[in-house]
């Protein structure tokens, strides 16, 4: 009843900036809600088998590895979901009568709980002091994103105060976080490329336009890092399991233009 009332409102009064999407160029700001997950894909058995440990360079790395997990299988998942937020400005470019380019800087903060599905090998966590990870299978990586989208709206018809439309883009987010959260258990790339699909609901107020959006941001770069470099504390042990790791975000977006 409540939603039927407001929508009622919204169609049966005088239109409020009627005039707004004929602006050539227009700014604003946005808060949002989001939630970050993992997307995975996991080498077979056994570990030892990673072709990056297959490299004679590795030779010594595959035997430890070979030692630590006897065979074991090594899963991981993101659990639970947290919540993190949103924050940025909107400049937005008039293209037609039914499509807007947008360009929406902002940073992004949140956390994933990484929780393995046996207890991690106490001989790895030997000197590592907390670094975010668990005594036993649970890793915090928090997430601090710098991000840069860019895409096209394309708007439906307005209906009194309300108009519906959809978003295509893409995004490109810097990660300012330390991805080497826990030396000896983890490692990610910084930086990654998303592709971006929303759908939302613009509502014409008195005196600015407010904008209810629903986005999925779906990482397309891998960001499993398997470098192991020089120094032996930075070898990432539980991520040689991993073959592919994608960064997905879902967000709940209010823009004030």
């Amino acid at each position: 009843m409540l939603v039927g009332n407001i929508t009622y409102a919204q169609f049966g009064r005088v239109e409020s900036l009627s005039s707004f999407d004929d602006r050539p160029i227009h700014f604003g700001f946005f808060l949002g809600v989001n939630a970050m997950d993992f997307g995975f894909r996991f080498y077979p058995d056994p570990i030892s088998q990673n072709p990056v440990l297959q490299m004679p360079a590795n030779a010594a790395i595959k035997d430890k590895t070979e030692q630590y997990y006897r065979g074991r299988s090594i899963r991981a998942d993101v659990d639970p979901i947290s919540p993190g937020f949103s924050v940025g400005i909107v400049s937005n470019f008039r293209l037609a009568e039914f499509a807007d380019l947008r360009i929406t800087p902002g940073m992004s903060f949140g956390s994933r709980q990484l929780v393995y599905n046996d207890t991690i090998n106490q001989d790895i966590l030997s000197g590592l002091g907390t670094n975010g990870l668990d005594e036993k299978s649970y890793l915090n990586i928090p997430s601090t994103y710098i991000d840069i989208p860019i895409g096209v709206r394309l708007k439906g018809k307005r209906y009194g105060n309300l108009r519906p439309y959809i978003y295509l883009g893409g995004t490109y987010r810097i990660d300012l976080e330390n991805k080497r959260v826990a030396e000896r258990v983890f490692h990610m790339q910084k930086m990654g490329a998303y592709v971006d699909f929303a759908m939302g609901l613009d509502s014409y107020l008195q005196f600015f336009r407010l904008s209810t959006e629903f986005r999925v941001s779906l990482g397309v770069d891998n960001l499993i890092d398997h470098s192991v470099g020089a120094n032996e504390n930075r070898i990432p042990y539980y991520g040689f399991a991993i073959e592919r790791l994608t960064s997905n975000v879902f967000s709940l977006v209010f823009y004030f233009e």
